[in-house]
C-alpha cells in the first residue's frame, strides 16, 4: 500500500500516530497502538467493534514516508516535532528523500506535472471534475504494452491533493481541482537556507535557487522537475511561472527582498506576468528577511 492508496492515512492521523509513539518512549505493538487510537466503544453492556482499517492505512502511510519502523513493535524513525506545522517539514523532507524508483515519489512527479502545465497551458488547469484531468496526468507516465494498471487516477487524486496541500504546495480552487502555489513551502525552505547562510544578508540568487532545487526537486532545476520537463517537452529560459509568481509575491509581502541588477548575465530571469506589480524581470540577489525585522 502506498501513500495514495492508503486513503484514510491522512496527515493529521499520521501525525497523531508518530506523536503517540514519541510520547510512549518505547516501541509499541500494533495492538497497543490500536488501544489508544481505536478505543473500545461500550454501548450499554455491549462492546461495539470499530473497524481498524483507518489505523492500518495510517500505519501504512507513515511507513510509506519512512516515519516509523517496519517491525512488529513500532517506533518513530525521525525526530517528532511538537506541532503539526513542524511535522509538515518532516513529512516533506522524508518524501523528497525517497529514491526515484519508490512508488511514493509519484506524489512529487504529479506535482511537477502541475507546475509545468501552468507554464504550457495554465487555462487547462481550470476545469470541473477530476476524471479527465487525472487521465491526462496519467498519460505522462509510461507503461509497458498491455499494462492496464494506472500510475495515477481520480481515486488517488483526493489523497494526493490532501497531502500536497498539507505540505504547503497549493490548494483546491472553486474552479480548479488543484492549483500549484507553493508560497508556504518555498518560504519555509528559504528560511531553512537562511538559518545556515544568514538572514538579512544579500545572497547570490542563483546559489539560493540551486539550494532550493535540491530541497524541492519538483521545482525549477530539480531532478524531478527535469525528468517531467523532458517527458512533457517543456523548454524555457526563465523560471517557471509558478516559482516566479511565488517569489514576486514573497517580495511584495516583505518576506524576501529581491534585487535585479541591470542587464547582468548573472541575473536569473523570471517568467513574464502582465499582472506583475514588482517590476522584477528576474533577480541577482536575494535577502531573506529575519522574523524580528519582518515584524517591524
Amino acid at each position: 500500500m502506498s501513500l495514495l492508496t492508503a486513503t484514510q492515512g491522512t496527515p493529521a492521523r499520521v501525525y497523531g500516530l508518530v506523536r503517540l509513539l514519541h510520547e510512549a518512549g518505547e516501541a509499541l505493538p500494533t495492538d497497543t497502538i490500536a488501544g489508544w487510537l481505536v478505543p473500545r466503544n461500550i454501548i450499554g453492556r455491549d462492546e461495539v467493534v470499530r473497524p481498524k482499517e483507518a489505523l492500518e492505512q495510517t500505519i501504512s502511510a507513515a511507513r510509506s514516508l519512512r516515519l516509523i519502523s517496519d517491525n512488529s513493535r513500532v517506533s518513530p524513525t525521525v525526530p517528532v516535532p511538537d506541532a503539526i506545522e513542524g511535522f509538515a517539514d518532516v513529512a516533506h523532507r522524508q518524501l523528497c528523500a525517497l529514491p526515484n524508483d519508490d512508488a511514493n515519489i509519484v506524489v512529487l512527479k504529479v506535482y511537477a506535472w502541475f507546475v509545468i502545465r501552468a507554464d504550457q497551458d495554465p487555462g487547462s488547469l481550470y476545469r470541473p471534475g477530476r476524471e479527465a484531468l487525472a487521465a491526462e496526468i496519467d498519460g505522462a507516465f509510461p507503461r509497458s504494452e498491455g499494462e492496464e494498471a494506472r500510475t495515477f487516477n481520480s481515486t488517488k487524486f483526493a489523497p494526493w491533493a490532501r497531502w500536497v496541500s498539507f505540505l504547503g504546495l497549493g490548494s483546491e480552487l472553486p474552479n480548479a481541482p488543484f492549483f500549484p502555489y507553493p508560497a508556504e513551502r518555498v518560504l519555509r525552505e528559504l528560511r531553512a537556507i537562511a538559518a545556515v547562510d544568514g538572514f538579512d544578508t544579500d545572497l547570490e540568487f542563483r546559489d539560493v535557487r540551486n539550494q532550493l532545487s535540491k530541497r524541492m526537486s519538483y521545482l525549477d532545476g530539480g531532478e524531478i522537475f527535469g525528468e517531467m520537463s523532458q517527458r512533457l517537452g517543456l523548454r524555457t529560459r526563465t523560471l517557471s511561472r509558478v516559482l516566479s509568481n511565488v517569489l514576486r509575491d514573497l517580495h511584495q509581502e516583505g518576506q524576501i527582498q529581491l534585487t535585479a541588477l541591470g542587464d547582468s548575465a548573472e541575473r536569473v530571469p523570471f517568467a513574464p506576468d502582465p499582472m506583475d506589480q514588482t517590476g522584477l524581470p528576474g533577480a541577482n540577489r536575494i535577502r531573506i528577511v529575519g522574523e524580528v525585522q519582518h515584524a517591524i
